[in-house]
């Protein structure tokens, strides 16, 4: 079925334009993808109990406009089924003029003792699925900067601090994607100029408590029209994403 929550856009989930983050926007999506999971006795309490949890693996973001503080809106949220390990879940962030955001993600259920994936399809007979796409991206391969996308710069480095974990005791994907969004190219515009705006992270590793990340960017060169971003951990990678602004976007879909 779909799911669907309605909402007034919160101050605290704003920049200083008052518009909505995309930081903020992940953490409403995940919400009400919680909120539907709970309705099939699949929400993380419900799962902890069984020792499992939900881990968020790829998210791919369509703009047209993003909301204001105090925006009336509605979340509209779905499962596209199965594949392996990956479940797939479609959203839509409806404001008074129709489809604003559509966004694409890929999950996966952890063995919470051994961090390790665990057979989806043992778990998901209970959500109804639907075949329709969100997004322009019907498919979320894995991203991979590209060799000529040239020298990227340490944008920042730091430790990670209890306020920056989920329950998972891991950082919470929304954090990564403020950390990027902090420290985006000189002159990006995206912050003012949302419309076109395309946004895509993959999360490879958990990063742990008191662990130190290095923000590395890449910026836009010549031609090229795409910034690439890869945040690292003492053990590895823990993030690559992608933003880029589609000057002919297609339209968000509207199902």
């Amino acid at each position: 079925m779909y799911y669907t929550d309605t909402l007034t856009i919160p101050n605290y989930l704003c920049d200083c334009h008052d518009t909505l983050t995309m930081w903020g926007l992940a953490r409403l999506l995940q919400e009400s993808a919680g909120h539907h999971a709970e309705t099939a006795q699949m929400g993380f309490r419900q799962l902890i109990e069984r020792g499992k949890a939900w881990v968020l693996c790829r998210m791919y973001f369509a703009v047209d406009r993003m909301p204001k503080d105090g925006e009336n809106v509605t979340v509209r949220t779905w499962s596209r089924g199965t594949d392996g390990l990956f479940a797939f879940r479609d959203f839509q962030l409806i404001d008074s003029k129709g489809v604003a955001v559509t966004c694409s993600t890929y999950w996966v259920i952890i063995d919470f003792a051994s961090r390790k994936a665990t057979r989806i399809h043992d778990y998901w007979a209970a959500i109804e699925t639907h075949p329709d796409f969100a997004t322009d991206r019907h498919q979320l391969d894995r991203l991979r900067i590209p060799r000529d996308a040239g020298e990227p710069h340490l944008a920042a480095q730091f430790a990670v601090r209890p306020s920056m974990l989920d329950h998972t005791f891991h950082v919470n994907n929304a954090e990564y994607i403020k950390w990027i969004f902090d420290h985006l190219p000189e002159g990006d515009n995206t912050l003012t100029q949302w419309k076109g705006t395309r946004f895509f992270i993959e999360f490879l590793s958990e990063t742990k408590p008191d662990e130190t990340v290095s923000i590395y960017c890449y910026p836009p060169a010549g031609d090229a029209a795409t910034s690439y971003f890869r945040i690292v951990n003492p053990r590895s990678a823990a993030v690559v994403a992608s933003l880029w602004h589609d000057t002919h976007p297609a339209s968000p879909a509207n199902n």
